[in-house]
């Protein structure tokens, strides 16, 4: 019998990659998860799948604490999964991401960060600034404040959102660059976006040869975190200095070559060997 591959918010095309195994594609959002006598289940709508191996794809949705329990259920299994659990943990949340990212002693954007009522009128910093609200994703929760008038208007909104807020220089930036690492390999991605959120309505994206200094911190930051896969993202300035602005570690694969992907399923079916 075959062995069943979990494909988490992923794309549809892996069945294609993985011929010798019943890949079933799942939505975190629909399913629930149980860990009994050392076997994994995910239970949706339409059936109870034996889960023995994860496909973690889950991008940009909205984030649940659920969604955190379901990673260590996975990571107390011990199924095979890309990335670890464990990895996906750390950079669940954020906060979390940039602190990792800090422990690694990569240079990441200066930010302020408050929590609590009003408390976000403390960390403002002179306009123009980024405000980033809690852990969304996909360009969502984030704007621009070009003024200390649009500010005030700003910070009264935040005090709705019952949630953590981060502040951010503005950088003027030419392109984004997405550095993508798979185990030992590396590509890099310039992007052109429509507006001043990068990788969001993107008109112009090509692959590039990885600049040394993000690819050494992409290598950094994957040793650091023990993972299969992830990307970091840089803002290139107007003077050619690089920013680095976050970690992705279920970043999408399109634009990048096809050997990307076959490359991301090999990782995952070298795991299944050793199991």
């Amino acid at each position: 019998m075959r062995r069943t591959l979990a494909v988490i918010n992923g794309e549809q095309y892996w069945q294609t990659y993985f011929p010798e195994l019943e890949v079933v594609n799942l939505r975190l959002q629909d399913s629930s998860w149980v860990l009994r006598e050392g076997e994994l289940w995910c239970i949706s709508r339409e059936a109870a799948t034996r889960v023995e191996a994860v496909m973690w794809r889950v991008g940009a949705i909205r984030p649940d604490a659920r969604h955190r329990t379901a990673l260590e259920i996975i990571r107390l299994s011990g199924v095979p999964c890309v990335n670890p659990a464990s990895t996906l943990v750390r950079c669940y949340d954020r906060l979390s991401m940039l602190a990792e990212l800090r422990a690694a002693g990569l240079p990441v954007i200066p930010f302020n960060v408050a929590l609590g009522d009003d408390m976000v009128r403390r960390i403002a910093r002179p306009a123009p600034f980024v405000v980033k609200v809690g852990n969304h994703h996909g360009g969502y929760g984030k704007t621009l404040v070009r003024s200390e008038s649009e500010w005030f208007e700003v910070a009264d909104l935040l005090f709705a959102t019952n949630d953590y807020a981060v502040i951010e220089p503005y950088i003027d930036y030419r392109r984004d660059v997405r550095c993508m690492a798979i185990g030992d390999r590396l590509w890099a991605m310039a992007r052109e976006g429509a507006g001043w959120k990068a990788n969001v309505q993107t008109r112009k994206h090509h692959v590039i040869d990885p600049p040394p200094l993000l690819a050494g911190h992409t290598r950094t930051a994957m040793q650091h975190l023990g993972a299969d896969i992830l990307a970091l993202d840089f803002l290139e300035t107007q003077e050619g200095e690089y920013v680095l602005l976050e970690a992705n570690d279920t970043p999408g694969l399109s634009g990048f070559p096809e050997q990307l992907r076959a490359d991301l399923a090999d990782c995952l079916r070298d795991k299944l060997s050793a199991a």
